[in-house]
């Protein structure tokens, strides 16, 4: 599903879009009245339909002067958690494996990480080296995330485990630049090691969320608690706290779940790019 890229001085991101599914919106927000009506008139894009938000499975591409850098890899060989709807089905993905340098994974699910691997568990982009927050490499192994769907099954720590057998993995747990110009920054909640990523170049940022968001809701109200969270009050917190200074500092923002990624926090909530 094509998307304009985003340009920022010398670097440019592309999203790379799998696909989306319906997910229901009742799960969404839960213990909030939330106006969905009112949402659909302000973000048509973001709904299948009167039920449902149109979750899209996106990476992005980042291409810097010092190398390109992928943030995520999509569900690659595991597939969605609920069947793509009509007319979603993958693109091919043009990005070179060869010219991936770095992969930082946000977090460790199955729509962010498996295509890292090949069907054959071997590294998708075999220059790279891959970045995982220590604390979700801890809590996959103790909390492992086994989904059986279609006859494929994903844990999080199986598909890692051959990175970290042949060195590529770095597990450094400070926030950090990856690349020049590319910051890991710890946002947890989501999952205990969930980061987002800031991308610096000349005078412009775009923090590129990771899972801090799922709805466009969300951005007018950080506070309230999300059901995709492993905890939610932590969650919220990371959210509010990275969604304020976004909006402070005049950040463009990129999220990988909206079927329009790119845009701003106003201060009325969330500002799509044209």
């Amino acid at each position: 599903m094509p998307h304009a890229a985003f340009r920022l001085a010398d670097i440019e991101v592309t999203t790379l879009c799998e696909g989306f599914a319906p997910l229901p919106l009742a799960d969404e927000c839960p213990g909030n009245d939330v106006d969905w009506a009112a949402e659909r008139r302000s973000y048509p894009w973001a709904f299948l339909d009167e039920g449902h938000w149109a979750w899209h499975v996106h990476a992005f591409h980042v291409r810097t002067p010092d190398g390109d850098v992928l943030v995520d890899t999509g569900a690659g060989p595991f597939g969605p958690w609920e069947p793509w709807a009509e007319g979603s089905a993958p693109e091919p993905d043009p990005t070179d494996p060869s010219s991936v340098r770095h992969v930082i994974l946000t977090h460790l699910h199955a729509d962010h990480a498996g295509g890292t691997v090949l069907p054959d568990g071997t590294p998708r982009y075999p220059n790279a080296r891959y970045h995982v927050h220590p604390a979700d490499w801890s809590n996959f192994e103790s909390n492992p995330v086994i989904r059986e769907s279609d006859g494929q099954r994903y844990d999080a720590r199986e598909v890692m485990q051959g990175l970290a057998d042949t060195g590529v993995l770095s597990l450094e747990g400070d926030d950090h630049e990856v690349s020049p110009g590319v910051r890991v920054i710890h946002t947890p909640g989501h999952t205990p090691g969930h980061r987002s990523v800031l991308v610096r170049a000349g005078e412009g940022t775009i923090l590129l969320t990771g899972d801090a968001l799922h709805v466009p809701v969300q951005v007018a109200h950080p506070d309230w608690e999300s059901w995709h969270d492993d905890d939610p009050d932590e969650g919220s917190r990371s959210r509010a706290a990275l969604l304020a200074r976004a909006r402070q500092e005049g950040w463009h923002v990129g999220v990988p779940h909206f079927a329009r990624p790119f845009g701003t926090v106003g201060p009325m909530g969330w500002v799509g790019s044209p």
